[in-house]
């Protein structure tokens, strides 16, 4: 630490935060994976370049470099826009508290923020801002300490110059010093002596959601303000990417772009995970480390499940149990903060877990998520899991045929056939290879009816489909949204990839109980003329296919699909196919 200080204290920073220009590389049709999809499949041959689309742009973001090292064991860092929104935050509460004053005892008053808690998402890289934070006060000769523990703290004054110290020589500091003297710690605070509030100093905490419970005297008495820091965005963790772990001047290659594309989506915005924990280096050390990372994620699943699957109840995220699989998302005002299950893989992997080990709890879980609006992306993704599931299992489905108004609707009876796993397409060329005749014109006859679903979660407009007829082909657009736009793109990927002979088009919305009035208008679909301008006898069709909660409590109640039998009755009769011993009863 004294290095850092004699290269800092008092001196312009120059060069050692300056602005810098980087590639950007936006995937605008990447691979994000699909539901139960491998990760293990995600290497650079399983997605090539056509598939991959990548637009570059440059982007200026501020970065930090010293000679010496910092705290956090590095000597470069990405300034995140983040860092200069918490520091302005920082220098404001701290000036306020010396507004209002004791006359007698020169103790600020009592509702006043003495100290302060920098929360979020454990691994998004609170400990990079201290260090920023410890930087800027070296440079501007602002007396600031490090703690460590109480046993083992840096303090950088005129005096001291970054030299170790501990807890008990702070405390016998002078007012005068103390008032002046920000203490930045990542640590629990929970020796009383810190709950005094004659110490005119401002502590700075910087912790996980655990540690930050673990200090709750020093909340209660020193009354900290608080703000939650936003996740990463994708341009961040590509800059920082390239300036804290490549540090060249080269290009990103597209294998190591796919590669953290896959976990920035996958696992979450979490500056840690992407940067960090799992390597790129090569394909080898890359997907051991997804598969380390996987178990300790079906681990927290685990937890999750013996618990009730409530970890999430009053936003706790615990440092220990819950991080990799919920995510602290904060307020505007960042002085709160919601959890959400980290990502829709995540989720699936939630859904697919507590499926094996019950299926009544796994609908359990479902309500739940479903009644709080802060958590309807994650009932989406249940929802998804549920309607993939009862789709792959083959039968008779009826759905009603849109817009719908008082007068009887024409409905659309179609079949899947059984299925023991999913059939996935990689993409619009693997679709093609695998329903095309060879040699031939049109599709393989033994494809209708079977349920394909894309690897790839960024298919546009695209979340299943089904060959119905040799002339046929159904869209599946799975949903809890209130109203749910069909993109031209998507479409157009998806007909350009199809045998010419198919000259029916028909988009399904496959929707709970709740939205049957909402889906009874057509939806903002492109024109058959406008995908195939040329083309005569061409339709495209909309229709909704309803998967109500009590089909979804009988898949619970009952256990295993019973086998199909046709017939049914569209939205009038719950909305799918017919199973014999849907009636509910207890048991799986």
């Amino acid at each position: 630490m004294e290095t850092l200080y004699n290269e800092l204290w008092g001196k312009p920073l120059g060069k050692v935060i300056e602005d810098r220009s980087f590639t950007v590389y936006e995937p605008q049709y990447c691979f994000s994976p699909g539901y139960k999809v491998d990760l293990y499949a995600t290497g650079h041959d399983a997605f090539p370049i056509p598939e991959a689309n990548i637009v570059e742009s440059n982007r200026v973001f501020k970065v930090l470099k010293t000679v010496s090292k910092l705290p956090c064991g590095m000597n470069r860092l990405l300034v995140r826009s983040e860092f200069l929104d918490a520091e302005r935050e920082l220098v404001e509460v701290e000036s306020e508290k010396w507004t209002d004053v004791d006359s007698e005892t020169g103790i600020p008053a009592s509702d006043m923020n003495l100290d302060y808690n920098i929360g979020g998402q454990p691994g998004s890289g609170k400990q990079y801002f201290f260090d920023y934070l410890l930087v800027r006060r070296i440079s501007a000769s602002q007396a600031t300490a490090v703690r460590i523990n109480d046993s083992e703290c840096y303090l950088f004054n005129a005096n001291s110059h970054g030299r170790k110290t501990d807890a008990s020589t702070l405390f016998a500091l002078p007012d005068k010093e103390k008032r002046m003297l920000w203490i930045l710690t990542g640590e629990c605070i929970d020796d009383a002596r810190w709950y005094n509030n004659g110490h005119g100093w401002f502590v700075v905490l910087a912790a996980s959601p655990a540690k930050v419970t673990a200090s709750r005297q020093w909340v209660k008495e020193r009354n900290p303000g608080v703000w939650y820091m936003k996740n990463w965005q994708w341009d961040e963790i590509v800059a920082a990417f390239r300036f804290t772990v490549e540090k060249g001047p080269g290009r990103i290659t597209l294998e190591q772009l796919l590669m953290l594309y896959t976990i920035f989506t996958s696992f979450g915005p979490i500056g840690r995970t992407c940067l960090k924990t799992i390597s790129m280096r090569n394909e080898s050390r890359y997907n051991q480390a997804i598969s380390r990372y996987i178990g300790d994620v079906d681990n927290e699943i685990k937890t999750f499940i013996q618990t009730g699957g409530f970890q999430m109840e009053g936003n706790g995220v615990d440092q220990h149990a819950s991080h990799r699989i919920s995510i602290m998302e904060p307020e505007n005002d960042r002085q709160s903060y919601k959890s959400q299950i980290t990502t829709r893989w995540i989720a699936h992997r939630v859904f697919e877990q507590v499926q094996k080990k019950s299926k009544l709890k796994c609908f359990e879980l479902y309500q739940w998520l479903s009644a709080k609006d802060e958590l309807r992306s994650a009932a989406g993704w249940f929802f998804e899991g549920y309607a993939h599931e009862w789709l792959c299992k083959g039968g008779s489905f009826i759905a009603n045929k849109l817009p719908i108004g008082d007068h009887q609707t024409s409905c659309l009876e179609f079949l899947t056939s059984s299925s023991t796993g999913l059939s996935y397409f990689r993409n619009t060329k693997d679709l093609a290879l695998k329903v095309h005749k060879q040699n031939g014109h049109g599709i393989e006859e033994d494809v209708i009816g079977k349920y394909f679903v894309p690897e790839n979660a960024n298919f546009e407009s695209v979340d299943g489909l089904v060959f119905t007829a040799l002339d046929t082909v159904i869209l599946f657009q799975i949903t809890i949204a209130k109203s749910h736009n069909i993109k031209f793109n998507g479409l157009k990927r998806i007909w350009d990839s199809i045998p010419l002979t198919i000259k029916n088009i028909q988009i399904v919305f496959v929707i709970p109980d709740n939205l049957i009035r909402n889906y009874a208008k057509l939806q903002n679909v492109p024109e058959a003329s406008d995908i195939r301008p040329k083309a005569s006898h061409f339709t495209i069709s909309q229709y909704r296919l309803v998967l109500t909660d009590q089909k979804i409590q009988s898949m619970a109640l009952v256990g295993p699909f019973k086998e199909p039998v046709s017939g049914g009755g569209g939205d009038r009769s719950g909305g799918g196919a017919d199973y014999r011993g849907d009636t509910l009863m207890s048991g799986t």
